[in-house]
């Protein structure tokens, strides 16, 4: 791959970028990044093809439980963990 990098200059309207930027923003990804991602995509699938959504409520409600270790508990080994999962 070629470390060469060029700029793409993209006309859109303002309200579209402002809705995009905050959508792109819950899943923290930039502008630039989901730009890069979608051509990565697009030379991939030799064509246009993605779907990247936001987590639903309930899997960002589980998300930033995670995070804030609510719920959370430590086990020993991977044993422990599959004895727990039995239960």
């Amino acid at each position: 791959m070629s470390s060469k990098t060029t700029t793409i200059q993209v006309r859109i309207d303002e309200d579209l970028k402002k809705k995009a930027v905050k959508v792109l923003g819950q899943m923290q990804i930039t502008m630039s990044q989901a730009i890069k991602m979608f051509l990565a995509q697009v030379v991939r699938q030799d064509g246009i093809g993605i779907e990247f959504r936001t987590p639903s409520k309930r899997v960002r409600k589980a998300m930033d439980e995670a995070d804030a270790n609510i719920g959370m508990h430590e086990v020993s080994s991977v044993g422990e963990l599959f004895e727990e999962l039995e239960r």
